[in-house]
């Protein structure tokens, strides 16, 4: 097999059109000529094992569930709880889950919000009273 019957295998298994693969592979054809000629190499021994080859792997990963990864994770802690320390299957299970798009690492990000005085100088210090008189709305006191 060739490098474009190759990449022709590749796209049809990611899901693109016949006549779209074979375009996208390198080949030269327009309209229903591509989708002739694709279809001709499709029937090409070699070419259709290739891609039966390439889907079968797809749905072979595709049958890992969350259910799977919880049954892994629960002998990973039954693990744990016999030998006292199985921390690297649980990080493997949980890297399999974020792998494959299961788990989603989120990030909470704390700011800081920091206001410029409103009125810059010299920084006193001010009595609670001042302060009030300065800044509490609607005179509170």
């Amino acid at each position: 097999m060739n490098t474009r019957q190759e990449r022709f295998c590749l796209l049809l298994a990611e899901g693109l059109p016949q006549s779209r693969a074979y375009i996208e592979a390198g080949y030269a054809a327009r309209g229903n000529a591509a989708e002739a000629s694709a279809s001709q190499l499709l029937r090409n021994p070699k070419v259709a094992s290739r891609v039966a080859e390439l889907q079968a792997k797809a749905a072979r990963r595709s049958e890992i569930t969350v259910d799977d990864l919880v049954a892994e994770l629960e002998d990973m802690r039954k693990l744990a709880m016999a030998c006292k320390n199985p921390a690297a299957g649980v990080a493997a299970v949980m890297g399999k889950a974020k792998l494959l798009g299961l788990i989603v690492d989120k990030a909470e990000v704390a700011t800081t919000l920091r206001k410029p005085l409103r009125e810059p100088g010299e920084i006193d210090q001010m009595s609670l009273e001042d302060w009030q008189a300065k800044f509490a709305p609607g005179g509170l006191q």
